[in-house]
């Protein structure tokens, strides 16, 4: 007789296999230069804006080009994910973002850059929630903050790293320099995936596709195991839906959704300020092209700290804790822009990184858990793509405000009030949640 395997209990009631670790090591590659690309123009302007000579302002939308990308990919690739299946989006985004990344150290103008960091930010919008997803998939429910923090831990490494690479190469070979490293490596990591990164068993199963695949992969995650047919692979946990963003609102979703996607929009605005503008602030300050840009690489530094850090505890205490890194954050971030002593700055500046990534690291976390396997890259891409709002508007704001004469203590001051919002949304979310399961308990208790 047939027999029904749970691959859900496979994943979360067994220890981490070989196959999950790979995985969390192709997907953490990806990461690193992921984090490097999402840093390159902030890496690049000073020294653009110097060559050229054009202002802060319109420098703006060029920083917010690859985010706005962002969000488009998000919302679109990373959502097809969940019917096209996420290797393919995971690739695909990859190698996008790989070639246009090399093509944006040819760009003669502006207007080339605004292009090509756009699209750029396509492959990337599709790539990385896809890839939060994908872990998600593949790692038991009590390590998945862990997990996710373990990758945005080596995507802000790969920002803080490429920050002292880039402040060596661009004094020696220019600002391209930075988008010849930056595109390099994620093409050749995007082929070795193409080869090596198996699909997301959860997603086989419950797609009903290509069983025999399906059989391959579980004997891969569990060797130790007799999988011999006839064998029945089943999600048992979940119901089949279809995969649509109506999905994100439904099943009595609609609450958790909202207050999810504006913790991610004040989280993100937040955060894509300081790693937009952080170096060039440094800069008017006084300080030197390779010092500021190695400040906002302490930032970024602080993140990776932030992502180890966090993980564990988010795991365990959730929301809660999320909404506490993104409080203690403001104290470090607020005096930034009135330092005087470079130590000072210094560790503020790596401090400021900790928390607001750390806490990114949280709520990334809780959207790859938040919803079922059938919607799952779909909510993962809106939240973070939706995020994006954020993090278009931020360098945007920055620039305007830096233009009209606001000076950079109060620009710093400013920046506090987003991460305060969040920390609201987060804490409104976690009542909700509250509710919902006291009310779930109460319908299905015995009378």
């Amino acid at each position: 007789m047939e027999r029904s395997v749970d691959i859900a209990s496979l994943i979360d009631d067994e220890r981490v296999s070989r196959l999950q670790i790979a995985i969390t090591a192709m997907l953490a590659a990806l990461m690193v230069t992921e984090g490097f690309d999402m840093q390159a123009m902030a890496f690049a302007a000073p020294q653009i804006i110097k060559e050229w000579g054009v202002s802060r302002a319109a420098m703006g939308p060029v920083l917010s080009a690859s985010l706005l990308g962002y969000l488009v990919g998000a919302l679109t690739l990373a959502a097809a994910g969940d019917r096209l299946g996420r290797k393919k989006i995971i690739v695909s985004g990859t190698l996008i973002f790989a070639l246009f990344t090399l093509a944006t150290a040819y760009a003669p103008s502006l207007s080339a850059l605004l292009v090509l960091r756009f699209v750029a930010g396509l492959g990337l919008g599709g790539s990385i929630p896809t890839g939060v997803a994908f872990v998600s998939e593949y790692m038991p429910t009590r390590l998945r903050a862990t997990t996710v923090g373990i990758l945005y831990a080596v995507y802000a490494l790969g920002g803080g790293l490429g920050g002292f690479l880039v402040a060596w190469t661009i004094p020696k070979f220019g600002w391209p320099s930075v988008f010849y490293i930056g595109g390099g490596l994620p093409l050749v990591i995007g082929l070795v995936l193409a080869l090596k990164l198996p699909e997301s068993v959860r997603f086989l199963v419950l797609k009903g596709r290509d069983p025999d695949r399906v059989l391959k992969t579980v004997r891969a995650l569990r060797p130790e195991r007799n999988f011999a047919a006839p064998i029945l692979f089943v999600v048992a946990e979940e119901k089949r839906e279809r995969a649509s963003v109506a999905a994100l609102f439904s099943e009595k979703r609609a609450v958790m959704t909202s207050l999810l996607w504006l913790a991610f929009i004040a989280s993100f605005l937040g955060h894509h300020f300081l790693t937009a503008w952080l170096p060039t602030l440094l800069s008017d300050g006084g300080l030197s092209i390779s010092a500021a840009v190695s400040g906002g690489a302490l930032y970024q530094m602080g993140g990776t700290v932030g992502s180890l850090v966090f993980g564990r505890p988010i795991d365990r205490w959730g929301k809660i804790v999320i909404a506490g890194v993104y409080l203690a954050a403001m104290p470090f971030i607020a005096p930034l822009g009135s330092i005087s002593s470079v130590a000072f700055l210094v560790a503020s500046a790596f401090l400021a990184g900790v928390f607001v990534v750390g806490g990114q690291v949280g709520i990334i976390a809780l959207a790859g858990s938040l919803y079922p396997t059938a919607v799952r890259s779909t909510g993962t891409g809106w939240a973070m793509g939706i995020g994006r709002i954020g993090s278009i508007t931020g360098p945007i704001i920055g620039g305007l405000l830096l233009e009209a004469g606001y000076s950079r203590a109060t620009l710093f001051m400013l920046t506090t009030i987003p991460l305060f919002c969040c920390a609201l949304a987060l804490i409104a979310l976690m009542l909700h949640t509250r509710r919902g399961e006291t009310a779930l308990q109460a319908t299905t208790s015995p009378a």
